[in-house]
């Protein structure tokens, strides 16, 4: 029989559980408050110092351009955040990104990235655009865009003015071997044609040159042809491509692998989040995916996403390892921000990229720079990946018809 407590007792207890409670709240309050404080207190010291440099340059100089100074205020704060993909877009550079993200831009049609001295490195001339009536070939570097010199503080301005209302025109000085040239070119309208194929024998090979808005209807149309033309397997190529978007990635990949979880983000915070998610509809043909280095963001999702759902092997070198959740923030002026808001991970295998990249099945490098942006150059004779993906491929047909022929062996009567 359990002892009674006394009304004393039940008191006393009562009020030793809410100071107890008093007491948490008190040291949690506590410790917001003074994280609080030292948060305004780092911020007061950083504008303190902003400040005392302002006053200091102001009274040596007079010519100050006061919106330069704010946008390079704006890319050395987030030049300090220790995040790689954090960058400042001034209105103007925003406003080209918009654009750019659309199906139809006008441009001067090129792909590029910033090479090792903040130059702009053409990967690829798009068919009809008028930077290929001008000359322009992949390789060339662009050091000058109108006023602005190519480097890496300078670069995200100077693509903007890539981008442009249709019929202006943007000088640009090109470097090819050493000289530089200097040509003035007129921004189009042009839809990029972001896939091409090439039929080898009983296999068809489908080269993506980026991730774009009108990538998935391209790349559909391509498997739709390669699979009617009686295609026994499909090379798919994603070497070198450095640019586009996961959401385009992840529609390519609902064509062709099955039902389930694609890819999912970590945010910051610990937080989880599935973002894509494949119907029951996929495309049963064997196939392979060439990588290399260059290979990054949301075409090293499509190689690893088409080997988590067991659908490919991917050959090639290890690539780039840029597998983060951007967010970009506009603001009050027009122009933006970016920054990383988390970690992207394949769903089936739990497994990242950032950082790390993707190890191909089979490393095989290339003895030479090649240009993949030219079907024409496109050879498996000399091309060691290519042979590679084919030899691969070819190994998982040859697997299938022995397993399809061995049951049906294995269900025929023994009339001996």
């Amino acid at each position: 029989m359990g002892k009674k407590i006394t009304l004393g007792t039940a008191i006393t207890l009562i009020i030793i559980a809410i100071a107890i409670t008093i007491s948490l709240t008190m040291v949690l309050a506590l410790r917001n408050f003074n994280e609080k404080v030292s948060s305004i207190t780092e911020r007061e010291n950083m504008f303190a110092k902003f400040t005392e440099i302002d006053n200091y340059v102001r009274q040596n100089r007079g010519d100050i351009d006061e919106e330069k100074l704010m946008d390079s205020v704006a890319k050395g704060y987030l030049s300090g955040i220790d995040d790689p993909y954090a960058l400042y877009m001034s209105a103007e550079a925003y406003s080209a990104y918009v654009a750019a993200s659309s199906q139809t831009v006008a441009g001067v049609g090129i792909s590029a990235s910033m090479d090792s001295d903040g130059y702009m490195l053409v990967g690829k001339v798009y068919e009809g655009s008028t930077a290929a009536s001008a000359g322009i070939l992949p390789g060339d570097l662009i050091i000058k865009v109108d006023d602005i010199n190519l480097s890496a503080d300078t670069y995200a301005d100077a693509e903007a003015l890539l981008i442009g209302e249709a019929g202006t025109k943007v000088t640009l000085k090109v470097r090819r071997n050493g000289e530089d040239t200097e040509m003035e070119i007129t921004r189009r309208v042009l839809t990029p044609t972001n896939v091409a194929t090439i039929a080898f024998d009983n296999h068809y090979y489908i080269r993506v040159d980026n991730f774009t808005e009108s990538t998935p209807d391209q790349f559909s149309k391509a498997v739709e042809k390669a699979i009617s033309a009686g295609a026994q397997y499909l090379v798919f190529d994603v070497r070198s491509v450095s640019s586009g978007l996961i959401s385009s990635a992840a529609t390519i990949l609902d064509r062709l692998v099955g039902s389930g979880d694609m890819l999912y983000v970590e945010y910051n915070d610990g937080s989880k989040e599935t973002l894509y998610t494949s119907n029951s509809r996929e495309t049963n043909i064997p196939m392979v995916v060439l990588v290399n280095e260059g290979t990054s963001g949301a075409a090293e999702f499509f190689a690893a996403g088409l080997r988590d759902f067991g659908k490919a092997k991917i050959v090639g070198t290890q690539t780039a390892g840029v597998g983060s959740l951007q967010k970009i923030y506009k603001l009050d002026d027009g122009s933006a921000i970016q920054l990383t808001i988390g970690k992207y991970y394949l769903a089936n295998s739990e497994t990242a990229w950032e950082g790390v990249g993707i190890n191909p099945d089979h490393a095989v490098s290339l003895g030479y720079v090649a240009d993949f942006s030219n079907l024409s150059t496109i050879d498996p004779s000399i091309d060691t990946q290519l042979a590679k993906a084919i030899e691969v491929v070819s190994a998982a047909i040859n697997t299938n018809v022995d397993e399809e022929n061995s049951e049906s062996g294995s269900g025929e009567e023994n009339n001996g």
